[in-house]
């Protein structure tokens, strides 16, 4: 799936998208630039992410000869199951192994009659090999980062499980077990960024994505929203985006 084949059809820079079921994406060649789940990424060749269910990601800008491969899944075995956003750098090995398994499921999706248990068995042992990388970067990474980082990713994950009925720092702060005061130096000092400004910059892509892919009215898209009346969402869109809802929509 390339840029000019692919995403300039599909997929538009600056706009937020959100996957219901789980996917693997791999960068075969150039680069992108994304954010996924709040967090932003550079990913080149052989960069590999899994997506869980519920995720949002949005294209800021690619190479020209920017080229993906993905798939989709869903409804597969508990162990292969991985709780958050995985970004993997694969070696030539692992690279390798990961192509053949996509290679394998494209040529049964093709043959007939389908035999939707064959593509499940493929990407149950793939997922199973990314989950043992995955979860030992995440053990070298545990030993390195320091406190500072662990606690703003930890603050990352809070708000994109918590972040459409909880806006108040006290809760987080709570929830990572410090002060207030101390959650909110913490956060400014590893991404210049406040709580508040994670808070809504977190709503406002759930906002962007209802909007986008939902026949609701703007009303309703409010109340999902957890605000307390349609006018006071709608200040709060124009205020972060320079746009009322109904414009961004239209």
């Amino acid at each position: 799936m390339n840029a000019p084949d692919f995403g300039l059809k599909h997929l538009r820079r600056d706009q937020p998208y959100r996957v219901d079921e789980g996917r693997v994406m791999m960068v075969t060649q150039g680069w992108v630039r994304v954010i996924i789940n709040l967090e932003e990424q550079r990913l080149e060749r052989q960069s590999l992410i899994v997506l869980v269910p519920d995720s949002i990601f949005e294209i800021l800008e690619w190479s020209s000869d920017f080229d993906m491969l993905a798939f989709s899944f869903k409804d597969l075995p508990i162990f292969t199951s991985m709780s958050y956003l995985t970004i993997l750098t694969l070696d030539n090995d692992e690279w390798q192994l990961a192509c053949e398994y996509v290679r394998l499921m494209w040529h049964e999706v093709q043959r007939q009659p389908l035999l939707p248990e064959t593509i499940i068995h493929l990407q149950t042992a793939l997922l199973l090999e990314l989950k043992r990388i995955a979860d030992r970067e995440e053990s070298q990474w545990q030993k390195q980062a320091s406190r500072l980082d662990k606690t703003f990713h930890q603050f990352l994950c809070l708000v994109n499980l918590y972040g459409l009925r909880e806006r108040k720092i006290d809760f987080y702060a709570d929830k990572l077990c410090v002060t207030p005061n101390h959650l909110g130096a913490v956060i400014k000092k590893a991404s210049g960024l406040t709580v508040m400004q994670w808070l809504n910059r977190h709503a406002i892509q759930k906002a962007k994505v209802l909007l986008r892919y939902s026949d609701l009215p703007i009303w309703e898209v409010a109340e999902r929203m957890n605000f307390a009346n349609p006018s006071f969402f709608s200040k709060f869109f124009k205020g972060e985006t320079g746009m009322t809802p109904g414009e961004y929509r239209k």
